[in-house]
């Protein structure tokens, strides 16, 4: 079952970022690519910005993605973690 799905940037490069029961994957060109299983993901945070998108920051990772807020607290529902305040600029 997937928790959430949806567009994302990742280094500049544009693709799929899907969170499931398994983890964090990102699926863009041949280069830009990752995967983290769920009991990897130590740190997650996200920054507002004024716009549409939003950055999520997954342990020492950044990705631009629409709602962010949305992405963090799912995260953390699925690995049981306390909920983190915003990440500061």
């Amino acid at each position: 079952m997937v928790g959430l799905i949806d567009l994302a940037l990742y280094k500049g490069s544009k693709g799929t970022l899907k969170l499931s029961e398994r983890g964090l994957e990102f699926r863009g060109g041949k280069r830009e690519q990752f995967s983290i299983p769920l009991e990897r993901i130590e740190r997650v945070s996200f920054k507002k910005t004024e716009f549409v998108t939003s950055t999520l920051y997954v342990n020492d990772i950044e990705i631009t993605v629409c709602r962010a807020h949305l992405w963090a607290a799912k995260i953390r529902e699925l690995k049981g973690m306390a909920r983190a305040p915003p990440a500061r600029a």
